[in-house]
């Protein structure tokens, strides 16, 4: 087990739009977030449905799950306040939301309870909880339908605790929402009920050459470099076009990768090589140069991966499983935390797993990778509160 004091991308699979994909979940499923048709808890991979027509463009805060169809279609499930569709009413099987065929990607954090999706045009959408002006729009107002928020060129956005950042096509950074702890990138504690320009640079994108106009397949990328889980408890984590890990916030338990708590955003080591990230409510893990890290804390059921339950400050623990290619983290209240790193293919995971979140039929806790599923062509992976999502080829 290695173990990388402070100095942290590695390559997927090529997406093709003329693929086919297949959506499975497992774990603990909230209001029917897992799609199944109940709210059953499964230890080991459930196919949701029998279409195969899914990208892997999809998000899960454990009680929502939101995907986009080859189609350019927008499908939901889980509690109804949440689903974008203007009701209250929760559904435990996938539902179209609205109508347009044109939706590239789609991001969601579990502490926040809101949701973005944009389409080709470059339009952010967003619905769901607007705690301190968190949706961007103005206002204080929580919606159960979408809303636009300003603007036609937004490239990719998530939320954390009751804060916002997003990233448009010309690189720059925006935040809003709650700006405690710097967590919005602003360099200040100042809150913003709408888009606020985070500085003036112009290197705030991990993918500098996937706008939204590309379609669905940019919206993998985006998400792979962006994060669905981008922010944690009151941290934040970009990548910049450099591949440079930035991190600021509170870092309660070391979220940020870093020793201490910064109000402005401080480079995470010294590596220009990240190409994934994501995070729990107060941990992280990401993929930098093909390695899979985790950070942060409290570690108390493992998910760290790095065989203990302890942890320290500033310290990214490797795991040597193989060439990373994607990275996963639940966000259920600790120590119900399990992560996952997918290896070409293949998921390891590490945590706590009483609620069936290793996916592999069993609820053996692990406090060092163990394989979950048991096949080997896991195409993407994200984790909600207690639950995983998963797509492969169909």
């Amino acid at each position: 087990m290695g173990v990388f004091q402070n100095s942290l991308m590695a390559g997927a699979a090529s997406i093709s739009g003329d693929e086919t994909y297949v959506l499975w979940a497992w774990g603990e499923a909230s209001d029917g977030s897992n799609g199944l048709g109940n709210n059953t808890t499964y230890s080991s991979p459930v196919q949701i449905g029998s279409l195969n027509d899914w990208t892997p463009c999809i998000c899960t805060d454990g009680n929502s799950t939101h995907a986009i169809k080859s189609d350019g279609t927008l499908w939901g499930w889980g509690r109804g306040d949440m689903l974008g569709n203007g009701t209250n009413t929760n559904k435990s099987s996938p539902i179209q939301i609205g109508s347009a065929t044109d939706w590239y990607a789609v991001f969601c954090a579990a502490t926040a309870e809101c949701h973005w999706a944009i389409n080709t045009s470059g339009e952010l959408w967003t619905w769901g909880n607007n705690t301190e002006g968190m949706l961007g729009v103005g206002s204080l107002t929580n919606y159960s339908s979408m809303v636009q928020v300003a603007g036609t060129t937004w490239a990719a956005a998530c939320s954390g605790v009751n804060h916002t950042i997003a990233v448009k096509t010309d690189g720059t950074l925006w935040g809003w929402g709650s700006g405690q702890f710097g967590r919005s990138f602003h360099n200040s504690q100042t809150d913003y009920s709408s888009p606020v320009q985070c500085g003036t640079d112009t290197t705030w994108w991990g993918s500098s050459d996937y706008p939204p106009s590309g379609g669905w397949e940019s919206g993998v990328e985006a998400q792979k470099v962006f994060g669905q889980h981008q922010n944690g408890g009151g941290d934040s984590l970009v990548i910049d076009t450099n591949g440079k890990l930035w991190a600021t916030g509170l870092n309660l338990y070391g979220g940020t990768g870093l020793p201490e708590y910064n109000l402005s955003p401080q480079q995470v080591g010294t590596s220009t090589d990240w190409t994934h990230k994501e995070m729990g409510k107060y941990s992280g893990c990401g993929v930098n140069d093909g390695a899979f890290f985790t950070w942060g804390g409290p570690n108390s059921g493992g998910s760290l991966g790095n065989g203990t339950k302890s942890f320290t400050k500033g310290t990214l623990y490797e795991w040597d499983t193989g060439t990373a290619t994607g990275a996963a983290y639940t966000n259920g209240a600790a120590p119900y935390d399990h992560s996952f790193a997918n290896f070409s293919g293949t998921l390891y995971g590490s945590g706590e797993s009483s609620h069936g979140q290793a996916g592999n039929g069993t609820t053996t806790n692990t406090s060092s990778p163990v394989q979950g599923p048991g096949t080997t062509d896991w195409t993407k992976i994200i984790g909600g509160s207690y639950n995983f999502i998963a797509i492969k080829p169909g």
